[in-house]
């Protein structure tokens, strides 16, 4: 009997598994599966949509909110943020340019004096109204935080809440989890190509790191072998968050910190 060629079967299966360590026992740890398609070389590249004329702009938008969102969990991680500020309005205010001012002004001052690290990502109210979650890390002197947000929006206008929405220790990868949600709530809120977050300079991710390869058709190996990896590197599964999507082929794992 004649072995099946490339020409029986011309995809296969395979997984790819990597992470990312943020130190003190903070792992993300992905695995995907795509289907290689063997015949490859003989198909003549499509050319691409230019960007914003694609026909599918609500997708495009809608990815690249994804993206966003992924930038800004990876950030807040890297940074190792665990306080949320919100800066709010007490106005019905609807004009997401002067909030983006009034930030700047914020943090340019804070910036003088102090080495103002965070992510902010701005989220509208059902009211219309426009206010601002920002991740940063450790006590805040918030005393001359709310001075200064009140001088620039007016001190009969202007609130700052600050909470440590996971005082537990170890879950500040959720923390990272909550204030990402926003961007994809509010993408529509967005221009294709308008920033969606705002962030400090100096935050560095660490690179994905591969951590195996495996052809087969069985996602429990993957699954398995992601788990392991975490175990391998000295991290902690307990109060672990875990996504798995059996149609998209997609794994996540994210631990928390020892």
């Amino acid at each position: 009997m004649l072995e099946n060629s490339v020409d029986d079967y011309p995809f296969r299966r395979e997984w790819v598994i990597g992470g990312r360590d943020f130190g003190e026992g903070l792992h993300e740890i992905n695995a995907t599966r795509f289907d290689r398609y063997m015949r490859a070389q003989s198909l003549y590249r499509i050319p691409k949509a230019k960007r914003g004329d694609s026909e599918k702009k609500e997708d495009n938008r809608l990815a690249s909110a994804k993206r966003a969102r992924r930038h800004v969990r990876l950030r807040c991680k890297a940074m190792q943020a665990d306080r949320m500020i919100t800066l709010t309005y007490r106005e019905n205010m609807q004009d997401k340019d002067r909030l983006k001012h009034d930030f700047d002004a914020l943090r340019r001052r804070l910036g003088k004096f102090l080495d103002f690290q965070y992510i902010a990502v701005p989220e509208r109210q059902k009211r219309g109204a426009w206010h601002i979650h920002v991740a940063v890390r450790g006590r805040q002197n918030y005393r001359v935080l709310r001075a200064i947000w009140h001088s620039i929006v007016g001190a009969d206008n202007g609130n700052v809440d600050v909470r440590n929405p996971f005082r537990q220790k170890g879950l500040r990868h959720k923390l990272a989890g909550y204030l990402s949600k926003y961007i994809t709530k509010d993408f529509a809120e967005h221009e294709m190509n308008e920033k969606r977050y705002w962030t400090s300079k100096g935050i560095t991710v660490p690179e994905r790191q591969p951590i195996a390869h495996i052809l087969s058709d069985d996602p429990v190996k993957a699954i398995v072998t992601a788990f392991e990896a975490a175990e391998t590197a000295g991290a902690s599964l307990d109060h672990c968050q875990v996504y798995w999507n059996q149609d998209l082929g997609c794994l996540w794992l994210a631990t928390r910190e020892n």
